[in-house]
């Protein structure tokens, strides 16, 4: 007697479609990737087959290719959807305690987002201790360039994934400390990378500071920021080391949390 999922597969099953998804998730097992060629070994599928549906993925944006070694690897889109669909929840419910400690011990605003894409995203908020604050909605959208959220997530992805996404990014100027030059940008992710924090120095919202810190997942991948935020008197300059390095340390907790064991 045929199983109801056998009669499925017999009745529904779309080769070319299963033949993606086969590729994918052995891709999803070998994040430096692999050639058309290990691809076509490990799966026991026809090179035509094989060279069509990898190009269609690249196209879509959910596969990239390194021209330089042919490896093929999921893309930043195809991260996303995973993080998106599966993780941020956890990532919200992981983070929360240590947010709203964050928020006792600084008295600001704390900010918890994510990269989708060529913007980021908050999932959540913990405000201020203080009368004035600034207040976010969840799902609010921010830019990368001109945000902690983008500058830590940006700073400590794999260099390659990292210049292809500010290659896209439109620079655009919202204040006067904005920062509009590429190469600009890439020096400051440098000096956060040496840092381990990220600096808004009123690049968002004229006379707004942030200062924001990479989450690392169990492999060392950057998948959310944490971040305060305040007007920049409660915030100035000469306070940025010493609460950087303190958001830091929080963005660790949660980081150790989601399994990070450190580089």
């Amino acid at each position: 007697m045929i199983s109801e999922k056998e009669d499925l597969k017999s009745n529904y099953n779309v080769p070319n479609l299963e033949r993606g998804l086969l590729i994918i998730e052995l891709l999803a097992v070998h994040p430096k990737g692999l050639t058309l060629a290990e691809i076509i070994q490990s799966l026991d599928i026809t090179k035509s087959s094989a060279f069509r549906i990898t190009n269609t993925l690249i196209f879509k944006n959910y596969l990239q290719k390194n021209e330089t070694t042919k490896k093929i690897s999921l893309s930043r889109k195809m991260l996303t959807l995973g993080i998106s669909s599966m993780n941020e929840q956890s990532i919200v419910e992981l983070s929360i305690d240590i947010m709203r400690a964050l928020r006792d011990e600084l008295k600001e605003s704390v900010m918890l987002g994510v990269v989708l894409g060529q913007r980021g995203t908050i999932l959540e908020q913990v405000s201020s201790s203080y009368p004035v604050k600034l207040f976010v909605e969840q799902g609010t959208q921010f830019y990368l360039h001109s945000s902690v959220g983008g500058k830590s997530i940006l700073s400590f992805m794999p260099e390659e994934e990292s210049l292809a996404l500010i290659n896209s990014l439109d620079f655009k100027k919202f204040t006067n400390n904005t920062i509009i030059d590429k190469e600009r940008f890439t020096k400051q992710l440098e000096e956060v990378r040496k840092l381990g924090y990220a600096i808004d120095n009123g690049e968002d919202i004229q006379g707004i500071h942030c200062i924001g810190a990479p989450i690392f997942n169990e492999s060392g991948y950057p998948v959310a920021a944490l971040w305060i935020t305040a007007p920049h008197g409660r915030l100035p300059h000469e306070d940025f080391e010493a609460k950087g390095k303190i958001v830091a340390n929080y963005a660790l907790e949660i980081s150790l949390k989601l399994g990070y064991v450190g580089r």
